[in-house]
């Protein structure tokens, strides 16, 4: 997980160097992230995923349109805010099928707490809507574990998954190691990104409750793999 934090910060730096300014909008932001195909699947290590980039820019450009916190739970209900004048990035960019938005996923957060958003702009890089996306803690090993990730298909129809803890009372990231025991529930969320750039919920399914292990998020494994059985609607 360092690694992979320590390439995207190299990237950035290159990036920065590269235009030899300070970029300050969205939409210089989007133009300087290569275009990545879909269908694309948001996995562990996808900064070594081919186009990456890492374009830094200030967290205000869109005002409060984004909640600037990252999560220290699995149950996402605890959140820690970030400095107000930090920046956020950009490290994919995709060309919708539908319409001509804009449309990329930013990275915030700090070293072992990262939270992605799918994010929808105009082509003059005002803000359309959000999705958050992605959600990685760190364990007291510092191994990292994944519990939300997502997939885009060509259609742009965005599948979340999500797993979650049963228990009322929040279990923290660093109060974990990757062979601890938790019972959680997995959730698939799906999506449509319609041709004006908006995000509207189009399903949700949800899975029995079981015992999983930490591990089970980390590495290279994914969500989407389980065999969890669906709940009778």
């Amino acid at each position: 997980m360092r690694k992979e934090i320590l390439i995207t910060i190299l990237l950035g730096i290159f990036f920065l160097q590269r235009t030899g300014a300070q970029i300050t909008t969205a939409k210089e932001a989007f133009s300087l992230t290569p275009i990545t195909q879909l269908p694309y699947e948001g996995i562990m290590s996808e900064t070594l995923i081919e186009p990456y980039a890492s374009i830094y820019f200030p967290y205000k450009t869109w005002g409060n349109k984004l909640d600037m916190s990252y999560w220290i739970d699995y149950g996402l209900t605890i959140s820690v805010p970030l400095a107000e004048d930090g920046d956020c990035s950009i490290f994919r960019r995709f060309v919708p099928s539908n319409g001509q938005y804009l449309i990329g996923v930013i990275d915030l957060g700090i070293m072992d707490y990262i939270r992605k958003y799918l994010i929808t702009a105009t082509p003059e890089g005002e803000f359309i809507d959000c999705l958050e996306v992605s959600v990685l803690g760190s364990t007291n090993t510092g191994v990292g574990a994944l519990i939300k990730q997502w997939k885009i298909d060509a259609d742009m129809v965005v599948t979340v998954y999500q797993v979650k803890p049963t228990s009322t009372t929040p279990i923290r990231f660093e109060d974990t190691s990757p062979q601890t025991k938790m019972n959680a529930q997995r959730i698939d969320t799906c999506y449509q990104i319609d041709e004006t750039g908006h995000i509207k919920k189009i399903k949700e399914i949800k899975y029995q409750p079981q015992d999983y292990m930490i591990l089970d998020f980390t590495e290279n494994r994914n969500i989407w793999d389980g065999k969890e059985q669906p709940l009778v609607p």
